[in-house]
């Protein structure tokens, strides 16, 4: 019964996700739009790190390899929410604009010891604006790109794990122009994708003594080339174009302390630049992502409440994927905190997020946007796989 709710409630997902748009950035008028942050709340709150992170109280998708992470007993399920409000500055013009929406669903689960599946319904990109030139013609865009994926992750022994995933990736992408004139003109530019994603990973653990260790964690995605058809001013038809997610390498590591203190680091490359938009490789470049948190428990066997909170901190830099029309790239620079909330039964979570990000052109100083971002999910985490004597 329970795992027949939770279908539907995927299925439902499904659906939501095609009308959601979680931004209203006038970034997302180039490339594929925003990219999606892959982490989970409780790991937004550490400024996004996972690749080195095995935790099994929340699901990790940023690394296949910790599903194997998973108690052999439990079955785990989380949605996440969130809020954003942001405001920017074009030369003068200023705007603020609000939005919020679902953010993903995910569930894990084991298969037999040492071996974790995974399964999720999250956002690749974001694509939502709208703005008025000086000669009042209007620009607007919508749409972006999900991905639904299954993971499998096995822990070969104390210390290593390896998982992969498989991911479809699909979503359209609509821009249109109205432009006022003694003869009006509006036209419509869309791209509709699909393809499937492959990512490999690894987690390596190392006993420190004395109850610390360390997590080295890396992943792997190769270059894909998706099914794509686009409309657009240049093209009448219906006509494929060639468009690419790119090759992207990640490495990070995590160090734990005596069940209440984690920290690490998380370094991803994406070489976009090989990667054809529209069948072109000179309006994408090359990104990199730099993340750093730390979560502290003060007790979490306590029977103190406030003792049993995950209390996290973090932050984050990136550079942009796209090139504008200045050929100028973005630099973006956040930071982050959150709570992790137990329940009665001290397995589930409620975990909160707060983020504050900037994001500036690297040579021009024309459009500058700040937001503040909150994000909530729930953790469900349950004994299914145990067997209680009594009935």
């Amino acid at each position: 019964m329970r795992i027949t709710l939770i279908s539907v409630f995927l299925l439902f997902s499904v659906a939501v996700f095609s009308q959601n748009n979680n931004t209203k950035s006038p970034y997302t008028r180039y490339g594929y739009g925003k990219l999606a942050d892959a982490s989970s709340i409780a790991q937004r709150g550490m400024g996004g790190i996972g690749y080195g992170l095995r935790n099994p109280q929340f699901i990790n998708a940023l690394n296949p390899a910790s599903y194997s992470a998973v108690d052999s007993m439990t079955f785990m399920f989380e949605a996440g929410v969130s809020g954003q409000i942001g405001w920017y500055n074009d030369n003068g013009i200023r705007g603020v604009k609000p939005n919020a929406g679902l953010e993903y669903v995910a569930l894990q689960l084991p298969l037999a010891k040492g071996l974790g599946v995974g399964i999720g319904l999250e956002p690749v990109s974001y694509v939502g604006y709208q703005f008025i030139d000086t000669i009042n013609n209007i620009y607007s865009g919508q749409g972006g790109l999900q991905k639904l994926s299954a993971s499998l992750a096995y822990r070969l022994d104390n210390r290593f794990s390896v998982g992969a995933n498989v991911g479809y990736v699909y979503g359209d992408i609509i821009h249109t122009g109205f432009f006022s004139s003694d003869n009006p003109l509006r036209w419509p530019d869309s791209l509709r994708l699909k393809g499937f994603t492959y990512t490999l990973g690894m987690q390596y653990r190392h006993d420190l003594g004395k109850s610390r260790e360390i997590v080295v964690g890396a992943v792997y995605s190769p270059k894909i080339t998706m099914n794509s058809s686009a409309i657009s001013d240049e093209i009448s038809n219906n006509a494929n174009v060639a468009c690419q997610m790119p090759e992207t390498f990640g490495l990070g590591f995590t160090y734990h302390q005596n069940h209440q203190l984690t920290a690490g680091a998380d370094a991803q490359y994406q070489r976009w630049a090989d990667a054809q938009y529209y069948g072109k490789t000179d309006s994408l470049s090359n990104r990199l992502k730099i993340n750093a948190g730390v979560e502290y428990i003060p007790n979490a066997f306590s029977n103190n409440f406030l003792g049993r909170i995950r209390y996290r901190a973090g932050a984050y830099f990136t550079d942009s994927y796209i090139i504008d029309k200045n050929g100028s790239k973005f630099n973006e620079y956040g930071v982050t905190a959150g709570f992790g909330i137990p329940l009665v039964d001290r397995r589930s979570f409620i975990n909160l997020s707060f983020e504050y990000s900037r994001i500036a052109p690297q040579k021009t100083i024309s459009l500058q946007e700040n937001y503040f971002k909150f994000t909530l999910s729930y953790t469900f985490n349950e004994l299914w796989f145990f067997k209680r004597k009594l009935q």
